[in-house]
């Protein structure tokens, strides 16, 4: 008979012991299969055979959860003539993987995606759905799930074609240009582009206007106001806006030519950026830029062209204007490059012909407005900024904004260990150049703060070129918040003696009545490197793992059975630790789905040796 005392005992006992297993509930907890939820829509739905339109994701992700950009894949699965693009999704954040220890990008709490749906040629018209499937890997720090894809549904009418437009299709209308331009919006003028063409427009064309006012224009301008006439006397500011007007035109024809033929050659223009040799010529473009603005030598236009056009008046009239401004825009192409570049490299993504033309013509005509201004009335050249302190910090911001344009294309294309080297390397240059070593006699306090501070960089930038050439060598460098010493006694530390997984393996241990763990792991998985490095290492999990059959499972690349054991053990990501016991039963309230640490798993081992998780086992582990 329960006594009154037996009852508090219980009533006091139970609140002890959910405590207990607290950790194990907590670490069990069940995995969110469907971290990632999407929908889809394509933008416009109607659109004409030939013609392309644009496939508009909306993801929410889970709370705690990452998805990871290059794991993003799309695949059309009907009808299956269409043909897609790359996948480009936003806003992208950064995070430090725990399975690389680099930075990763990735997307939290919500992103879009965007992709170019092509229509072929005799597509049938009418309505039709798009299926559509979005493959994506997310993971979270306590467990990471198998790469996993959802089939969603796009809407979408085939309108009939009446020829006569680029591509065979109708003449599309401003809103289909803009969709069918707006890749994934991960700056202000892509934004732009998704919002309307004429915001496009204006974006564009401050983009030129702030260009025109680098440095780099400024050798321009006598030749502009020689050409023009500026300084001729008697010349009305009629007649000098005019002829600007012209001259500038003439740079506007040249970049809209460039804009057509880019958006002409789709995505031959953008795959030239994926050569070598082609990423290879525009970094040392960008250098040669730069060292220019250091001051090594200065850009001008060639001595053939100075001659010819340095004698020009207004008696060359508006061809002549025109003309000069063709080849004037040849000539800047060096100081806006960075630009324009840029700007190219995303109407190829589009292949839309007029948006080429009318993005590269309205960034030319920004680029002209300070040849216009100074061309009415060349009395305003004497209030533009003269040289001094101010043009040497300019060029140096300039130079080296240059350099880190050249960096960023080669980035993707050369090995790790090469641009580690080569960006130590510039470091180390820029800062020697600027005042690294440059005497203390006679320097100021500013100059003294310099001089630290190109110090400070000269020494980040040995840091850096070293690196990359260890790397190459094959020498690992210690990484994260872990110290050497701590590494090489992890290293050291013996590991635990697993074994592959088989059936045959399992049931030979179960036979011996002798408790097993089957652990899920891949190189992929961030907690797995974690009990790895963490867990696995102690001395109490080792001399307990003597009492176990260890078994794993390498799920890092597909292989026949996978999916099997997976469903077998209800495995939904990694890692996930199984339990036998000795009576070779499995035991799921110790099923293990994320990384936990060695107190806690020291427990969740007693539990599966002692056959039952009674709070004394548990407690008698946890004094061990």
């Amino acid at each position: 008979m329960l006594t009154i005392r037996d009852g508090l005992r219980r009533l006091i006992m139970a609140p002890v012991l959910l405590l207990a297993l607290a950790p194990l509930a907590q670490a069990s907890e069940e995995v969110n299969t469907n971290p990632l939820t999407a929908t889809v829509r394509l933008q416009p739905e109607n659109v004409g055979e030939g013609q392309t339109a644009e496939l508009h994701f909306d993801m929410q992700v889970a709370e705690h959860y990452h998805a990871y950009v290059d794991k993003f894949k799309i695949a059309i699965e009907s009808p299956d003539d269409l043909k897609v693009g790359d996948f480009k999704v936003s806003p992208i954040v950064q995070f430090m993987d725990s399975t690389t220890k680099k930075m990763r990008e990735g997307v939290e709490v919500s992103g879009k995606g965007r992709a170019i749906l092509e229509i072929p040629k005799g597509f049938k018209t009418g309505n039709h759905v798009a299926k559509v499937k979005l493959t994506y890997q997310a993971c979270s720090k306590e467990n990471c799930l198998f790469p996993k894809t959802i089939t969603l549904d796009a809407p979408f009418t085939v309108l009939a074609s009446v020829g006569g437009a680029a591509g065979g299709g109708n003449p599309p209308s401003e809103k289909a240009v803009v969709s069918a331009a707006a890749a994934a919006p991960t700056n202000e003028f892509e934004r732009a582009i998704g919002q309307s063409m004429w915001m496009a427009v204006l974006v564009v064309f401050g983009m030129g206007v702030i260009t025109s006012l680098t440095p780099c224009i400024y050798p321009m301008i006598p030749i502009t106001l020689a050409v023009l006439g500026a300084r001729t006397k008697g010349q009305s500011k009629l007649k000098g806006f005019s002829l600007s007007f012209v001259y500038v035109l003439g740079i506007a024809f040249t970049y809209s030519i460039l804009g057509v033929a880019a958006a002409k050659t789709g995505a031959m223009f953008g795959a030239a950026l994926g050569n070598i040799y082609v990423v290879s010529a525009i970094g040392l473009l960008f250098v040669g830029m730069a060292l220019s603005m250091y001051g090594v030598y200065e850009l001008q236009v060639p001595a053939f062209i100075r001659n010819k056009v340095g004698t020009a008046q207004t008696g060359s009239g508006y061809g002549g204007a025109f003309a000069t401004g063709l080849i004037a825009g040849v000539v800047a192409s060096p100081c806006v490059g960075p630009v324009l570049v840029s700007v190219l490299t995303y109407i190829a993504q589009t292949q839309n012909l007029l948006l080429g033309f009318v993005l590269l013509f309205s960034f030319a005509m920004g680029l002209g407005v300070l040849f216009m201004v100074l061309g009415t009335s060349s009395a305003l050249i004497s209030k533009m900024p003269k040289a001094g302190a101010w043009m040497d910090i300019t060029k140096f911001v300039f130079g080296t904004v240059m350099v880190g344009m050249a960096l960023y294309y080669i980035a993707p294309i050369y090995p790790k260990w090469l641009f580690h080297s080569l960006l130590g390397l510039a470091v180390v240059m820029i800062a020697s150049a600027y005042g690294a070593f440059e005497p203390n006699e006679g320097l100021t306090a500013k100059g003294r703060l310099r001089k630290g501070a190109m110090l400070a960089s000269f020494a980040i930038g040995l840091i850096f070129a070293a690196s990359g050439l260890l790397q190459k060598a094959g020498i690992a460098l210690p990484t994260g918040a872990a110290n050497a010493g701590g590494l090489v006694a992890q290293n050291a530390a013996p590991k635990l003696n697993w074994k592959k997984f088989s059936n045959a393996s399992l049931a030979s241990a179960l036979a011996e009545k002798k408790p097993v763990v089957i652990d899920f792991y891949a190189d992929w998985c961030g907690a797995c490197k974690e009990l790895e490095h963490e867990t696995f290492t102690d001395g109490r999990v080792r001399e307990l793992s003597e009492k176990f059959t260890l078994l794993q499972v390498d799920a890092t690349d597909d292989f026949p059975g996978l999916d099997e054991l997976k469903k077998t053990y209800g495995v939904m990501g990694l890692p996930t630790m199984i339990f036998y016991d000795g009576a070779g039963q499995v035991r799921k309230e110790l099923t293990l789905t994320g990384f936990e640490d060695a107190d806690a798993f020291v427990k969740r081992m007693h539990g599966a040796v002692a056959g039952s998780p009674q709070l004394n086992e548990i407690s008698q582990s946890s004094t061990n």
